[in-house]
């Protein structure tokens, strides 16, 4: 894989890139919007984190016909990108873009705010552990209660055999899509350096200190895995102690 670099090339050929690097890349979105129809339909404030082109805005935008959503987008192709995709939609003046990174739009404009939906895929696994658990910590906190966070992120098997194995199926499929042998070896060389895992083990114990309940996986693709976490804990015990 190329440096990620989303202004750059990586940026200009990322929606057939990602095809490559996503396994399952269009199911994924297809489940996330069914989650989102059925459990945020309703949602006043969404979030939505990098979501490079934007490509998920407009079905988003239907899915929360009531919604303002908040887009943050530390690419500056990348958000242009986003805004040609929600231009021509009629929510589009629902839509505000900020170029941004969660952390400093928490410590910005965002500051003390919560969202009904917060929505983040495939950013995660570009930050190592420490970061991964930083940005947990942030999109938990920016969450109302009873609201929900759908993430989806790269995520490794946990046990050493598993992962050999999928990482075979995985490399496999990519000589089957006819990937070239030079960006077979950059795919290679960007795990750990450039694309970090993100443990599932890692994202329970974030809830959990979050007072969150556990997270349902909805999907897995090789080593693609979507999630669905619902900020319900802390409320359910202040309801119980009532």
């Amino acid at each position: 894989m190329p440096s990620l670099d989303f202004d750059g090339d990586y940026g200009r050929s990322y929606r057939k890139s990602i095809q490559d690097s996503i396994p399952g890349h269009d199911v994924l979105h297809e489940i996330a919007r069914a989650a989102i129809r059925s459990t945020s339909s309703d949602a006043q404030q969404v979030l939505v984190v990098g979501p490079g082109p934007g490509d998920e805005l407009p079905e988003l935008l239907n899915a929360c016909g009531d919604a303002a959503l908040t887009v943050l987008e530390p690419s500056e192709l990348m958000l242009e990108q986003c805004r040609k995709t929600v231009a021509d939609h009629p929510g589009s003046g629902r839509c505000r873009l900020h170029l941004s990174t969660l952390n400093e739009a928490l410590n910005d404009e965002l500051k003390g705010a919560r969202f009904d939906l917060v929505v983040c895929h495939n950013v995660l696994h570009l930050l190592p552990n420490a970061e991964q658990n930083a940005m947990l910590r942030e999109l938990t906190q920016c969450t109302a209660d009873g609201g929900v966070l759908l993430l989806s992120a790269y995520s490794e098997a946990e046990n050493s055999e598993s992962q050999r194995e999928v990482f075979q199926v995985a490399w496999q499929r990519l000589i089957d899509r006819g990937v070239p042998d030079d960006r077979l070896e950059k795919i290679r060389d960007s795990r750990n350096k450039v694309v970090f895992s993100l443990d599932a083990s890692r994202l329970a114990v974030a809830l959990e200190q979050a007072g969150w309940r556990a997270p349902l996986q909805l999907y897995q693709g090789l080593f693609i895995r979507l999630w669905l976490c619902r900020a319900e804990g802390q409320a359910e015990a202040a309801s119980a102690e009532t």
